[in-house]
């Protein structure tokens, strides 16, 4: 009896579809991350729910979470482990904070974990991210072995920003446009500076012609937009943006300058 070739045809095209639904797909890592939420809620063992806790971070870590994955680092009950793995947890928490943005902690726990000898490049741009120039630079010119490459990261250090602080903005916000200078915004001082004369003079003009109600109450209004709101207040509230900006401009050259040596 011949067999159809229609039958044939339909289990050529079954097979191969047949085998590819049963292969088991990778499995994604929040998925993976609940499932090791289950671990620690299921398990009264110290150990397996730190096991669990520490692998559920790096789930989240591939699914680029930081924020989440130290978090739940923060759940590991550290006392449960040897020392070793003690600082094995601070120097995840150091990496998943670097990557958050939070620098002042990253540094915090890798140099709690005891190993920032292991990572000197990292532990030199967390210096700098810290306004701690001085080990920064001592710890980038232990990385480098030729003159040239020295002779770079002396460079730019000399070019490290100074940080600002809000009580000299504040008292040079007096003499318009020191306080814009200041904080890097020459143009916008220039231009306080030309609203700030035309409100003094309006005022003046408006007193010397007798005209009380306008100098006072008007030119009043006007040197407290443009005087204390558009110039004070502005470069005081700016500090910390500048300061921010600066510093993370600053250790990003200096990472992709120890990259760029081989050193990171």
């Amino acid at each position: 009896m011949r067999t159809p070739l229609s039958f044939i045809i339909c289990i050529c095209l079954f097979v191969p579809f047949s085998i590819n639904g049963q292969e088991v797909p990778d499995e994604n890592p929040l998925e993976e991350a609940l499932r090791w939420e289950r671990v620690v809620f299921s398990s009264e063992d110290p150990a397996t729910v730190n096991s669990a806790l520490i692998a559920k971070a790096e789930c989240y870590s591939r699914a680029s979470l930081p924020g989440d994955a130290f978090k739940t680092l923060e759940r590991v009950r550290l006392y449960f482990l040897d020392p070793e793995e003690v600082s094995s947890v601070l120097m995840m928490k150091s990496r998943y904070s670097k990557e958050s943005g939070d620098m002042g902690a990253a540094l915090g726990f890798l140099e709690e974990s005891g190993r920032a000898a292991e990572c000197p490049g990292l532990y030199s741009v967390l210096l700098a991210s810290s306004w701690r120039f001085t080990e920064a630079r001592e710890q980038a010119l232990r990385l480098v072995a030729t003159d040239a490459g020295k002779d770079a990261v002396i460079g730019l250090f000399r070019k490290a920003p100074m940080q600002r602080k809000e009580g000299v903005a504040s008292a040079l916000s007096f003499i318009p446009p020191a306080g814009q200078i200041y904080l890097g915004r020459p143009w916008g001082g220039i231009l306080s500076m030309i609203l700030n004369a035309g409100a003094a003079g309006f005022t003046a003009y408006e007193l010397i012609s007798h005209d009380w109600v306008s100098g006072f109450l008007g030119g009043g209004l006007l040197l407290n937009e443009t005087f204390f709101k558009a110039n004070m207040e502005k470069n005081i509230s700016s500090v910390e943006e500048f300061n921010r900006r600066s510093i993370n401009e600053f250790t990003l050259s200096l990472e992709e300058l120890l990259d760029g040596l081989g050193r990171l």
